[in-house]
């Protein structure tokens, strides 16, 4: 191959790496904006991740044998360009070496979880189940055995009123209030993509106060990775505090 054919390669690959950085966001947000569904926008992600592997391994390789200086600029630029696809790479690595189980439904309560009454009017016909079952409970004890009921000395009223302002301050969409029943219902959307999260409340009264369950259900997907869990986990901390 010629200095020329070599030039031209490197800045090919340059190139690519740009496109590949700037497949990510693209990906994410026409997932969100419903351009297409997020089974495209994951492969897209996924297409953007292996890429960026790849023009890793061969800027290695190609700087090992110590092109040109042209050439070499070319592929150091394509390594920086390629460099955030490889840390979502690591993450999602990190992630899968965690071992989250295959689940999504998640509550403090499951011997009786709290029920959603709204939530069927907001998730689509494709959404995944709300049924808890008691295959589910024993998967989730067995991962998130820290999850449970939240005691309070204040009344169903004022844990109501401080669940509520917190879902608000969380940012969560809250598309169902039922004082007089204890519940809460609102959905937390995701940043990049727009997964959609359900989250149901349930406040009941006890001879010391009042006691708070919660329950949260992606609406697609298999494995979580935790997040539901990794919710109920930070809005029960902010409410302890």
């Amino acid at each position: 191959m010629s200095s020329e054919d070599t030039a031209k390669s490197s800045i090919f690959i340059r190139n690519a790496s740009v496109i590949i950085l700037l497949l990510m966001p693209i990906a994410a947000l026409g997932t969100r904006f419903g351009i297409w569904p997020f089974t495209i926008g994951l492969l897209m992600f996924a297409v953007s991740m292996l890429g960026s592997v790849l023009i890793q391994i061969t800027n290695a390789i190609w700087l090992f044998r110590k092109p040109a200086s042209g050439t070499t600029s070319a592929l150091r630029w394509a390594s920086l360009f390629a460099f955030p696809p490889l840390i979502i790479v690591a993450v999602t690595l990190t992630n899968m070496s965690k071992g989250y189980p295959p689940i999504h439904n998640i509550s403090t309560d499951r011997e009786n979880p709290p029920q959603f009454t709204e939530a069927a009017t907001q998730r689509g016909s494709d959404s995944n189940p709300l049924e808890y079952s008691s295959e589910l409970a024993s998967v989730q004890h067995s991962a998130y055995p820290d999850l449970s009921t939240v005691l309070s000395n204040d009344s169903v009223v004022e844990t109501y009123e401080k669940a509520l302002a917190l879902c608000l301050e969380n940012g969560w969409d809250v598309y169902g209030k039922s004082p007089e029943k204890g519940l809460i219902e609102a959905v937390d959307t995701t940043f990049w993509f727009g997964f959609k999260d359900d989250i149901v409340i349930r406040i009941q009264a006890t001879e010391t106060g009042s006691k708070m369950d919660l329950r949260s259900v992606s609406r697609v997907g298999v494995s979580d990775v935790g997040v539901n869990a990794n919710r109920i986990r930070q809005f029960v901390a902010s409410f302890k505090s």
